[in-house]
């Protein structure tokens, strides 16, 4: 005996309903070929490439690329590797741009959280929210170059005119404050670091407002229901809501920071003192800049890698990783263990 049997109708109306799925679908693989297809040969070549040089000999192989790998000619696959961490360059660009990198982070998170907080606040009756908020994305999306050297010649031009000297002098007769105290002030990383901040915060407010207007307004309609203030509805509600997106913030921070380059450059790549050498500064320098040693300069990308994953997974598995949840799958994980033997010891 067989159950009942569906009317033609509504079989014919299914049908026709998978096949225009289907038929869109096959656009959507169509849409998609020409980035695939750009990601294979811009990004996946010379990623694969990268990975291959790191483990050859390819010095001053000026037009004629002929890699050795490394182990082939009798010499250890980690020479380069050993190469680059025993260089003093190296050693300074690393110093430099973890000091860069979290010099302009914890400001520029402050200041872009502050003023996420403040645009989204629906308390507050602010005006003109998308002319503010094009105002401050306006540097990132300008060449980082070009906005950094005006910001830059702005910044000389008022350190160094008459004024500033005279409001030094005042300081230092009046408050026994010296020039050594000020030195740092009128030094290239302090310079970096606040052009860096003006151009690359843009983009942090920006994610900040995408991931606090991500939230249902219910929640903060309740906090301030229950008498929650603006500063307890931001710690206690906002951040820990916005997880997801706080992740992605810190790897855009992150790859910001240590892979800096342009504003640093302006001060010039082959500096005296290596004050202001960066990482990527230090592999334009290995690959290119009269040096070509692609074999050292593949290395150090890869330990710049290496370094990324290492901070985003310390900043995930500390701050963001929901610890409720991953100790409730731990204990899901034990009690399916102890099922498994219970089940295999009967």
């Amino acid at each position: 005996m067989t159950g009942p049997r569906r009317p033609r109708r509504i079989r014919g109306s299914m049908s026709k309903k998978l096949e225009m799925e289907k038929r869109y679908s096959k656009w959507g693989y169509i849409f998609v070929i020409p980035f695939v297809v750009l990601f294979l040969v811009f990004h996946f070549v010379p990623m694969a490439s990268t990975c291959y040089y790191a483990f050859c000999d390819l010095k001053n192989q000026v037009g004629n690329y002929d890699p050795k790998f490394l182990p082939l000619i009798g010499e250890p696959w980690y020479r380069n590797f050993a190469e680059v961490f025993k260089s003093g360059s190296f050693r300074d660009a690393l110093r430099n741009t973890l000091f860069f990198w979290i010099a302009e982070m914890i400001p520029e998170w402050i200041l872009a959280f502050w003023l996420a907080a403040v645009m989204t606040d629906r308390r507050l009756k602010i005006k003109g929210r998308k002319i503010f908020r094009s105002a401050f994305i306006f540097p990132r999306i300008v060449a980082g170059s070009g906005s950094g050297m005006v910001l830059l010649n702005h910044m000389i031009m008022v350190v160094g005119t008459t004024a500033g000297f005279v409001m030094m002098a005042a300081m230092m007769n009046g408050f026994g404050i010296t020039e050594k105290d000020i030195e740092f002030f009128t030094s290239m990383p302090f310079f970096i670091i606040v052009v860096s901040i003006i151009v690359h915060f843009g983009l942090i407010f920006i994610y900040a407002v995408a991931g606090i207007t991500g939230i249902s307004v219910e929640i903060f309609e309740a906090a301030e229901m229950d008498g929650a203030n603006r500063i307890q509805t931001f710690f206690r509600i906002t951040l820990p809501c916005m997880k997801p997106m706080m992740f992605f913030i810190t790897v855009v921070s992150i790859i910001d920071g240590l892979g800096m380059v342009d504003i640093p450059s302006m001060f010039g790549a082959f500096d005296t003192f290596r004050r202001n050498l960066t990482l990527m500064m230090y592999v334009e320098n290995q690959a290119f800049m009269g040096s070509y040693i692609y074999d050292r300069a593949s290395a150090a990308s890869l330990v710049m890698l290496c370094i990324y994953g290492a901070i985003a997974a310390v900043v995930y598995f500390i701050f963001i990783r929901d610890k409720d949840e991953a100790q409730i799958k731990k204990l899901r994980r034990k009690e399916r263990w102890e099922e498994k033997k219970r089940l295999s010891a009967n």
